[in-house]
Order: C-alpha cells, then structure tokens, then sequence
C-alpha cells in the first residue's frame, strides 16, 4: 500500500449501483460502465448466479442488492473513529490538528479536546471502554497517544518514531489485550517490524513479536470466539502475507504468503473464522495480477469473487447485514483499466455477489484518491471517508454518511 497526506450534495440517492446525475457524479448506474469502469466479474463464485450463502450477517431475508443513499456530505471535517456509544471523532480541517472535535450523530461537531507538545493527529482507535488511542505526529515522528475521558485530554505513552499506523486497523483488540502494528515509508526494503502489546488499555506497551522479511505491516483483525488475532503485510510477492496467532501474538502462522493474494490492508471476519477481503494489488506479479475481492478459509484456500479496478483499503461488516470494500486509485500502479482515475465503492449483501455503489472523482491528478469505509454510526449510516477527492475539504479530505437498505 501506498499512502498519501490527504461540494457535492449534501444528498444524493443511488440504488445499486446508482444513477448519473451529472458528468461528475458520484455513482456509474448498473449496466451501464463508463470508459473508465472496470468489468464487474472475473467470474467468481456469486459473480454470475447472484448467490450462495454462509449463514453470516449478509444472508438475511429482505433483498439481494443494497440500495444506498447519501444522507449527509462533509467537506469541513475528518471523521478518524466512532466508539462504542456512537460518538464520533474527527478533525476540524480548518482549524488546528492538535483539536479533537466529537459529534454524537456525525453532523454536529463540537471542540472535544486538545493534545499538546505541538503534535496532531494522524489515525484514532477507540477501545471497547471509551479509552481512546491515536497515532501522533510530533517534532520526533510517531507517537501512541492516550485519553481516557474520551478526548479531553491526551498522554503520548509510546514513541515510534518513523514508525506509524496505516489506518485504525493498526490497532486491535483480543481477550485483554491491545496490539499495535507497526507501518513504515522510510525503506522499500524488507526491515523488522513489531507487534506492540499492551494489558492495560494502552498506558505500557512492551514488544510482543518481531516480524522479519516485510515491509509493512498493514493491519490486524481479531477473532474473540478463536482467542485468533490476523495480521497483514505487504507489498513485493515475498514481503506480503496473511498470518494468524492463537496464542496472543507470541508465534505467528502463514495463512497465505509469497503471493499477491496475501497482500491486504483489511479484512472482515465472517461467521466460520475465515475473511473476506479486498486485495492490496498494484502491479501485475504472481497470483493474483489484479485486486480482487476474495475469500481467505483458515486452510489458505483463496476464492476470488470480483476483479477490482485498484487497490483496497478496507472492508467492512455492516451492522445489519452485508459488507462493503472501499477501493483507491494509486497513481503509480498497472493493474487499473485505461482511463480510471477514481476511488470506488463496492457492496454485497451476502459476501458473494457484489456491486459498485458509488465512486469519487480524483482532485489532484499526481495524488492516490482514497475511499474508505472503516466506521458505522448507531442509525446504521456508513461512514465512506475520502482523501484527495474532488468537491471535499483541503486535500480532498471528508467524508459522506451512506444509509444501506436491501432491495
């Protein structure tokens, strides 16, 4: 993966993969593909029959495609997590990045807090009792930041320097225990990369485990019903891989490496303890040549389910049923088709058949444009957030509220 620094309606309906309204819009209605649209099967399973079923969260009565709407667009503020009460938090992208902002409802936006030193926020993760972590940036590099009440105020507890987090992933959760993986853009090269562990909620962290022969570490999922935490990395064929740990991240085992079916940024975790993800691919190598949308099972199987037009940053569960992966454009990449410029989003409600919900404009033609799903609000909004995105805030960034219903 890649990472860059990073008005349209303030509503805009889109059933399946929604309707033109402008040259600009933000959907490509279903059928019809521009000149920049990938195709929307490699014909995978649910590619073509429309099914399957897994018994998890997406096989519910009620519809086999999502209709969306975009309830609400955000062009001043960058939402970075939502806690377990629904509260969300963000930055204020006129104001200073030193501020921690807080909305109950993802609108309304309210001054929560400050961290001092000169530093600002990078990517914030909120822990399962209100404690909230964050990635920093100081004079120094990268720091773990910490608040326990709720953003008020903050202690940085843990220097990483040039080391950092890639997204709110970086962080994860297990039976007690708080992870963090570590990211890096100093070297291309293969260097040490540590899992950082801590037993209580954030305030010491020790080195839990290090991991030889990657560059980045990209993510991690848990699975409290295993006791099972996932790791990612990328990015060449030998640096990426797929791990899962079953004894707290002491020892690791290669679920799927040496290929780029193993390169993920994010994944979600289905009913059976397997994934489904959308695929961290940027240029033709081994298996896959292009990103696709896949299921990885404990044994290493990889089903592929939707060839991607670019890279993927997230997947994400819907609350009530379904999922959603979020795309990037990269500029620097050969797996997208001649002429796609632009970051997308894609949805299913059962984990196999899937459609383009809606997609962003790119802004600055020499930056990546990134659309990502990592929150959910209590009403069940999608929070789709954007970086480098025509009609946002400066860099691109903000973010739109995107209500999911069957049809």
């Amino acid at each position: 993966m890649k990472s860059t620094p990073a008005l349209v309606a303030a509503a805009l309906a889109i059933s399946g993969c929604g309707a033109a309204v402008s040259p600009d819009a933000l959907v490509t209605p279903p059928g019809r593909p521009d000149a920049s649209s990938p195709p929307l099967t490699d014909g995978g399973p649910g590619a073509t029959d429309g099914g399957g079923t897994d018994g998890g969260p997406g096989d519910l009565d009620g519809g086999t495609g999502f209709q969306g709407e975009i309830t609400y667009t955000e062009t001043g503020y960058d939402l970075l997590a939502v806690d377990s009460t629904g509260t969300a938090y963000g930055v204020n992208l006129s104001g200073s990045g030193a501020e921690i902002w807080s909305a109950s409802d993802g609108r309304a936006w309210q001054k929560r807090g400050s961290i001092a030193s000169g530093a600002w926020f990078w990517n914030l993760a909120p822990l399962a009792d209100g404690t909230l972590l964050a990635d920093v940036v100081n004079g120094a590099g990268h720091a773990v930041a910490r608040s326990t009440d709720r953003g008020v105020t903050w202690t940085e507890v843990l220097a990483t320097d040039a080391y950092r987090s890639l997204s709110p992933h970086s962080f994860a959760e297990l039976d007690g225990a708080v992870y963090f993986l570590e990211y890096q853009v100093f070297t291309g090269a293969s260097t040490p990369i540590r899992l950082w562990r801590s037993s209580d909620r954030g305030a010491i962290w020790a080195v839990q485990h290090t991991f030889e022969g990657h560059r980045h570490g990209h993510g991690m999922v848990p699975d409290p019903a295993r006791h099972a935490l996932w790791a990612f990395f990328g990015d060449t064929d030998a640096q990426t891989g797929t791990y899962r740990s079953t004894d707290g991240g002491a020892s690791w085992t290669a679920i799927v490496e040496g290929t780029q079916d193993g390169d993920l940024v994010d994944a979600a975790l289905l009913p059976d303890g397997s994934l489904l993800c959308g695929q961290d691919v940027s240029y033709r190598g081994s298996t896959p040549d292009k990103p696709q949308i896949a299921r990885i099972a404990l044994d290493g199987t990889v089903t592929h389910l939707l060839t991607l037009p670019s890279a993927s940053y997230s997947t994400h569960a819907v609350r009530s049923g379904g999922y959603v992966v979020g795309t990037t454009y990269e500029l620097y990449n050969d797996v997208s088709p001649a002429g796609w410029t632009r970051g997308a989003l894609w949805g299913s409600v059962d984990g196999w058949s899937w459609e383009k919900l809606l997609e962003v404009p790119q802004l600055d033609p020499n930056e990546d444009v990134r659309t990502d799903v990592y929150w959910e609000l209590a009403s069940g909004e999608q929070v789709v957030s954007v970086r480098n995105a025509a009609g946002f805030g400066p860099g691109g960034r903000g973010y739109m509220l995107l209500r999911l219903t069957r049809r």
